[in-house]
């Protein structure tokens, strides 16, 4: 053999084997990229067992809350009163004009808790607030005077402030409401239970001796926690 042949068949072993490097090469990175495609499904069918999995409880949990619902539903069912019930209303409109009807013992309870509201507020920002001695309280009782005249009821036309709890249960002799007071100076809230009562049968309104709604006060929450209202007639 030639020196040019043994050159040239040199040439053709090496692109030779060139090329099955590189065929080599070609298999092994599409191998990997089938084992990366299946791990990534592998992942994904986990994943998407796992989310099965979690729709599962979470459908089973629905239908037990769905079906302590259905059970509150039909035990309550006759008992769920409309806010916007035509007697709601009359007794809204009703209300709005008895501010009287807020006990005086539920405005000096709020504006108890509107001091301590500030008191705490001070505490927490290091400042100590001094009595003023008996001008003090002097002063404090004129403002739990005229406190008394800034608590009302909303307007009749907002459904939210009264919300009926009892009405028309059989064979109570009662009605119960739930009544909210607001002093709109000084951004202070009064919520009320009232006792209205009721004759039976027939469901109407007792009337006092003016010919007015009874609404009796049974308690209060003026911000401090809900304490039971006592006349001091009752006393």
């Amino acid at each position: 053999m030639s020196f040019r042949e043994d050159v040239f068949a040199k040439i053709v072993t090496y692109i030779t084997v060139a090329v099955l490097l590189g065929a080599m090469l070609v298999e092994a990175f599409v191998i990997y990229l089938e084992r990366r495609e299946q791990a990534k499904l592998e992942a994904e069918a986990v994943s998407a067992q796992e989310a099965i999995n979690e729709l599962s409880a979470q459908s089973r949990s629905l239908a037990a809350q769905v079906e302590e619902l259905q059970e509150f539903q039909d035990k309550w069912e006759n008992s769920v009163i409309l806010a916007d019930d035509e007697l709601c209303q009359a007794m809204r409109e009703d209300l709005h004009d008895r501010p009287e009807v807020i006990p005086q013992e539920a405005v000096e309870a709020s504006l108890l808790a509107q001091e301590a509201d500030a008191f705490t507020e001070a505490l927490s920002s290091a400042q100590e607030s001094e009595a003023s001695g008996q001008e003090g309280e002097e002063a404090e009782e004129k403002e739990i005077e005229e406190a008394a005249a800034d608590f009302a009821f909303p307007s009749p036309e907002n459904k939210e402030w009264l919300l009926p709890l009892n009405l028309g249960n059989e064979p109570s002799v009662e009605y119960l409401f739930y009544a909210r007071a607001e002093d709109a100076e000084r951004g202070r809230y009064i919520d009320l239970l009232f006792e209205v009562p009721v004759k039976r049968p027939g469901g109407e309104m007792v009337l006092d001796e003016d010919g007015k709604i009874i609404w009796e006060c049974l308690a209060y929450d003026a911000g401090a926690g809900w304490t039971i209202y006592t006349p001091l007639e009752e006393e």
